[in-house]
């Protein structure tokens, strides 16, 4: 499903032509346009925003990630403080059965059930190992950091 499908009664109600609409910072609300740039999610992507909204409306959506507040923190920390961009499990289970969690700076590969990166061997991240449920082990890929933080929502822990 794409954007446009997905948020197509919410731009309707809130607009009465396609590019007159915005986005909350955060995601969750679908407003009319008021020239508000710093409170918009278009604002300050690279293009002008008519054509970021197109390209937005056109590309496909994803189900926001639902983090917790202390992992919406560690995350952010782990990106703008230290550099780590990626986060993965390992095949192989620590105590408790959950599978090892570790971080990574180079976008590392999967071998043999091990996520390697040539010049970084990543960080075990044990300590952790219970939070970040979104991360599995089977995922082909790695899990961008930045990714997350970008289409994420922060829940109460009462919520999740």
């Amino acid at each position: 499903m794409l954007n446009a499908e997905r948020f197509k009664k919410e731009i309707l109600e809130n607009s009465n032509v396609v590019s007159d609409f915005s986005m909350s910072k955060d995601k969750h609300a679908i407003k009319k346009c008021l020239g508000v740039c710093e409170d918009c999610f278009f604002h300050d992507l690279g293009d002008h925003c008519s054509n970021i909204k197109v390209k937005w409306l056109l590309s496909e959506y994803k189900e926001p990630v639902k983090l917790s507040k202390l992992e919406y923190d560690i995350l952010k920390y782990l990106l703008n403080d230290t550099g780590y961009r990626y986060i993965a499990r390992n095949k192989y289970r620590h105590e408790g059965g959950v599978y090892n969690l570790y971080i990574f700076k180079d976008e590392p590969f999967e071998d043999s059930g091990v996520w390697c990166s040539g010049r970084d061997s990543g960080n075990e991240f044990y300590v952790f190992n219970n939070l970040f449920a979104f991360v599995k082990w089977e995922d082909s890929k790695p899990t961008s950091i930045e990714d997350v933080l970008n289409n994420c929502e922060v829940v109460n822990d009462a919520e999740e």
